[in-house]
């Protein structure tokens, strides 16, 4: 057998070797943390059609929505700086000035959020969508559970934020989503999770044009079709319109640790080669234990802030944030997408 023919041998050998382990040690590890823990590509796209048939839904909103976005112009972020800018400069005269133009911004992008919202109608959203030079394949964000007595708080609130964002991302022709939860919370809600996102997607596209989803635990190997195990059969389960992956602080930075231990143990015990451990190598296992590499992370919160999240999967990321935002709202998602339909993306040699 030639050298290249025994290398890729003993790279799919140990490739089976190390996924088996590494699964299997973080799923021990995972039994152990059920308590919560304190939070201390360019790819190029020309508007397409719809994942989904769209001709079947009826438009229930007006083109008001449309006529209002276009009034408001692509440089919204710049005059909502210059306003900020403005307001700072007058209020250095005392601490009562200084907070008025803290709550106008708030009150502004609420209003906002309300102007521009799509009405649960995913054939605007698909129509904002298209306007755009490009789109990314595969969007994550980051969700923060907030408490109860808070608006939209709760696992309640945590559950209807992850199906909202999933709702957009398949209006918008995106079929590829991870949602990154810091404690992992919707780990241990797979059920009402899978239900929440059956019934928003039913109140967005009615409840006999509802798409197949898929929602899957990257580090445990598991995957969930529909609401319900028995929704979707073994010939269906290729046909699916989204996959939703769940990643919390578990798969970042302690992943690779894992990882890297795994293979220093198999090197020691010559199941695998020194020489045969290569950024590509490693860069493979990391995606069949963690997922792809989204093309844009979206936050929901006014600060950057990853909270852990998996340092490997955001080498070439876009990231989108907007100063004084706590909202999981469509408006912040779309400019999101606008913001990523005009960067280019640089790769060096």
């Amino acid at each position: 057998m030639s050298d290249i023919g025994s290398l890729k041998k003993r790279h799919d050998t140990s490739k089976r070797i190390s996924d088996f382990k590494l699964h299997e040690h973080l799923s021990n590890n995972n039994k152990h943390s059920n308590s919560l823990v304190t939070k201390p590509s360019e790819v190029k796209k020309s508007p397409q059609p719809p994942l989904y048939n769209f001709d079947s839904i009826p438009i229930t909103t007006s083109k008001l929505i449309q006529t209002a976005y276009e009034t408001r112009g692509p440089n919204l972020d710049q005059q909502e700086g210059e306003d900020i800018d403005n307001d700072n400069d007058n209020g250095k005269n005392g601490n009562k000035s200084t907070l008025l133009p803290f709550f106008f911004i708030i009150i502004k992008l609420r209003f906002l959020s309300l102007a521009y919202n799509p009405s649960k109608t995913p054939l605007l959203i698909n129509e904002d969508v298209n306007k755009l030079p490009k789109i990314p394949k595969r969007v994550s964000t980051i969700l923060n559970y907030k408490p109860e007595e808070e608006e939209n708080g709760g696992i309640d609130g945590l559950l209807n934020d992850g199906s909202e964002v999933v709702t957009w991302c398949l209006s918008s022709g995106i079929n590829c989503l991870s949602i990154y939860e810091y404690n992992g919370i919707l780990k241990k809600h797979i059920p009402e999770l899978r239900r929440s996102i059956y019934k928003k997607l039913a109140t967005y596209f009615g409840p006999d044009n509802i798409p197949n989803f898929s929602v899957k635990i990257p580090h445990l190997n598991l995957i969930y079709y529909g609401v319900e195990d028995y929704d979707i059969d073994e010939n269906n389960q290729k046909k699916i319109d989204i996959e939703i992956s769940l990643l919390s602080v578990i798969d970042g930075r302690q992943t690779i640790v894992d990882l890297t231990k795994i293979m220093a143990d198999m090197a020691k015990n010559d199941e695998i080669k020194v020489e045969d451990i290569k950024i590509g190598f490693v860069d493979d296992e990391l995606r069949e234990l963690v997922g792809e590499e989204p093309d844009l992370l979206i936050l929901f919160q006014p600060y950057i802030d990853l909270q852990g999240y998996p340092p490997w999967h955001i080498r070439l990321t876009e990231i989108y944030w907007e100063d004084d935002n706590d909202q999981v709202a469509y408006s912040v998602f779309y400019r999101a997408l606008m913001k990523y339909s005009t960067c280019k993306v640089n790769v060096g040699k």
